[in-house]
């Protein structure tokens, strides 16, 4: 909506008013004269009507007169009361609001001046009399250390018209009071001043600073339960391991297998009561640590085996980490034992793990003897294909068998969203 053009002249409204008024009255005189001229032959009548006719006018005048200076003294009167009115609520609610509010003048290098009002509240929170409070500026009012901060919001609200920020004030008696400062200009006596609202955060900080001890009181707890989980999981995998003393070959190479599998979790959460949120480990270091100790595992049967990698550096939540450990975990242990016959030089063992949008793809393969026929592959009941297969349904994923030139398993997936358990 546009402004109105139209302004109010009291000076040229009054000047108007009596000028039509001057002009009516001359009108009037001389018309009426010339009626009484030109009506009235007795001197004497035309003297006795002339006295009545100017007497008539200047009643009339007079009561018009009473009538519009009667009116405005009324309007008058009700502005001012309506002013006092208007102004009485102004500072009850200015004095009783919950917050801090002051205003302040700008000096012209953009240091905050004195201040020009303060409420009722500044005074009880600070210690400081109105009177104290007027002679001081915000500089006053908070530690001489962090009085740049001031100097830095200012010049903010220079740049922007307006500005929040937290700041420590010092009352009068040396106590620290932390406020939420929300700053802005506006026109004060015609002065372009700035209005600041202050709202004591003390309960805030608290319930802050209990927040915080609250959240690293479980991150601490966290980290207990995955490092213990860890080390419950490594101690099974070290019985697996004296237990294969004991045993003959067949039942030897399956508990290597199953203290394999129970090493990949462990690691897991290894990384995971390692890394910042213990939420999500980086996977490339998980495979790269996980897939160094399965050759280890296997060392004596994989002294001509090499390793070549291609992984992302890629962040993974646990309910999806597990089960490609797992996946990782079978596939390569298939390799170690089995693609390599004894006295096979040269062997390689590749591993690609890349992120294309949110398509995860996995590749494992090596460049030894390949599958055997297709139909002994689908025959076969093996503990470790029956885990990949239901991991990979587990994932969501495809997965994609070559047996030329050694073998390749591709498995693309994306990464499982965590879902909320009660």
């Amino acid at each position: 909506m546009k402004k109105s053009q139209n302004r109010i002249n009291p000076r040229f409204n009054a000047f108007k008013i009596a000028f039509i008024y001057f002009v009516i009255s001359i009108a009037w005189i001389i018309a009426s004269d010339q009626i009484l001229v030109m009506t009235t032959a007795n001197s004497q009548l035309f003297t006795t009507l002339a006295i009545f006719k100017g007497s008539f006018f200047v009643i009339l005048t007079a009561i018009l007169i009473y009538l519009l200076v009667y009116r405005n003294l009324v309007s008058i009167k009700r502005s001012e009361k309506d002013l006092k009115e208007s102004e009485r609520k102004f500072r009850e609610i200015f004095n009783k609001a919950n917050d801090m509010i002051s205003v302040n003048v700008m000096n012209e290098d953009g240091i905050p001046g004195k201040f020009l009002e303060v409420n009722e509240v500044v005074s009880k929170r600070l210690g400081y009399t109105n009177e104290e409070l007027l002679s001081m500026t915000p500089s006053d009012l908070v530690s001489p250390e962090k009085s740049d901060l001031i100097q830095v919001n200012a010049e903010k609200l220079f740049k922007k018209g307006q500005n929040t920020f937290e700041i420590v004030l010092v009352t009068k008696d040396g106590k620290e009071i932390p406020v939420e400062v929300n700053n802005h200009f506006i026109d004060y006596n015609g002065k372009r001043v700035s209005l600041a609202v202050s709202r004591d955060i003390t309960d805030r900080k608290k319930s802050e600073e209990q927040l915080k001890a609250s959240l690293g009181e479980k991150i601490v707890l966290l980290r207990e339960i995955h490092h213990r989980v860890n080390n419950n999981l490594q101690i099974i995998s070290s019985l697996f391991n004296l237990q294969s003393n004991y045993v003959d070959e067949n039942s030897k190479d399956i508990l290597m297998a199953s203290q394999s599998r129970v090493k990949s979790m462990a690691m897991i959460h290894e990384k995971l009561y390692q890394s910042p949120d213990m939420t999500r480990i980086n996977m490339k270091d998980y495979i790269e640590s996980f897939v160094s100790g399965l050759f280890s595992l296997y060392m004596a049967e994989t002294t001509a085996i090499h390793l070549q990698t291609d992984l992302e550096d890629i962040e993974m939540g646990i309910d999806t980490a597990i089960p490609v450990g797992l996946i990782i975990n079978e596939l390569v242990t298939n390799s170690l034992k089995h693609a390599f016959p004894a006295g096979n030089e040269g062997g390689i063992i590749e591993i690609s793990f890349r992120k294309e949008g949110e398509l995860l793809t996995l590749k494992i393969a090596d460049n030894g003897i390949g599958l055997p026929e297709r139909r002994k592959i689908e025959t076969k009941k093996s503990l470790g294909l029956q885990l990949v297969s239901n991991l990979v349904n587990q994932l969501d994923g495809t997965m994609m068998v070559s047996g030329e030139n050694g073998t390749e398993v591709k498995l693309q997936f994306e990464e499982l969203k965590y879902k909320k358990r009660l």
